[in-house]
């Protein structure tokens, strides 16, 4: 009999979130799961995600909370006795709360997916989104302990929660599309302009506001590559103009996984300059092109990646960014990456990895 997955993930769309869960439902065996998904509006990956006979339930409504009920009656109406469980997958705080809260009784298993730093909750935009936030950080301490499993994407978040709440999370990494076995190491020479680049959904906590402030401020000559798309899109583009730096940045917009693959090995250096970050998936893909990376502090997976590892730089404060900045452009050596260090480090990252621990889980649940 199959196990019957029932995901509910508010904003399904080219995201980290949205990038992970499509890769763990196409991953899945078809033989041994039949996978359901529920989403607010539009669903990026719709019609890749058909072409598997993975069913979209899509509900037309903006907010979460006011589309609950239509998502427990789909829910309801896809548990059945025929499969030989089922299970109800929430992703991200605000939909895993509501989850519990509003399908708790029904008769299945439960399982909440945490994909953003518990930190996160104590940054906000305004007022509205800290008062938001602050009921979040209650709702959560009374909610999650309903859970069969919470899982995590880092050890770091699921230490955090553990320490807040005393919950224990299990951590699984989110599944990268990268091929180890064909690694190699880039060959860089001295160039007059440094190719600086970043693959992210363009929104507020990716930073990239203030890493255009920064490097504003550099004196040598850079190209700032940016591959995504997002509700910052224009923002951006006003203020590297008002910055004077529009002409050294180029805006590529959504690329997928095959032309995005392309594009990292044509960067010198790969930067992550978000605010908070689960896991950030492009900084392992940038490692696996053999790109080097310099990373903002931020509270998730990111010292997992790259700490003591060897494979790039963290950074603290705008005076030690354009520090490392500068150092790799006046270095006539550019960083390269150790392979057999590389490889052995990025395995546990795999889309396979990733694939086997989630099926463990809806296993043994």
């Amino acid at each position: 009999m199959k196990i019957n997955l029932i995901i509910f993930i508010s904003q399904f769309n080219h995201g980290g979130a949205g990038n992970s869960l499509f890769r763990l439902c196409t991953g899945l065996s078809r033989k041994l799961y039949n996978i359901n998904i529920i989403c607010l509006n539009n669903c990026a990956y719709e019609k890749e995600l058909k072409t598997k006979n993975i069913k979209v339930f899509k509900i037309n409504c903006n907010r979460t909370s006011l589309a609950m009920m239509n998502v427990k009656k789909i829910t309801q109406k896809l548990i059945s006795t025929k499969y030989k469980k089922n299970i109800f997958i929430s992703n991200i705080y605000y939909s895993n709360i509501l989850s519990v809260l509003f399908l708790g009784r029904l008769n299945l298993k439960m399982i909440l997916i945490e994909r953003t730093p518990l930190q996160e909750l104590s940054i906000y935009f305004g007022i509205n989104d800290f008062v938001k936030k602050q009921i979040m950080k209650l709702l959560i301490r009374f909610t999650y302990q309903y859970a069969d499993i919470c899982i995590s994407n880092s050890k770091y978040i699921s230490k955090k929660y553990n320490e807040k709440y005393n919950i224990q999370f299990k951590t699984i990494f989110p599944p990268s599309f990268i091929d180890i076995h064909n690694f190699k190491n880039k060959n860089i020479s001295p160039k007059k302009i440094i190719q600086i680049g970043t693959v992210c959904r363009l929104t507020k906590e990716k930073g990239l506001k203030q890493f255009f402030k920064t490097i504003a401020k550099l004196k040598f000559n850079f190209n700032f590559i940016i591959v995504g798309d997002g509700p910052e899109n224009n923002n951006l583009k006003i203020l590297s103009k008002k910055l004077g730096i529009e002409k050294k940045i180029t805006f590529m917009g959504f690329k997928n996984y095959k032309e995005i693959k392309i594009i990292l090995k044509k960067f010198d250096i790969f930067i992550n300059c978000s605010y908070f970050e689960g896991f950030p998936n492009s900084v392992v893909e940038s490692i696996a092109s053999g790109t080097p990376v310099i990373a903002s502090q931020s509270h998730g997976g990111i010292n997992e990646i790259i700490k003591d590892q060897g494979f790039g730089h963290i950074y603290q404060n705008e005076k030690e960014l354009i520090n490392l900045l500068t150092r790799y452009n006046l270095s006539t050596k550019k960083t390269s990456l150790n392979k057999n260090k590389t490889l052995t480090h990025l395995k546990k990252f795999s889309f396979n990895e990733n694939i086997k621990n989630y099926s463990k889980v809806f296993i043994n649940i």
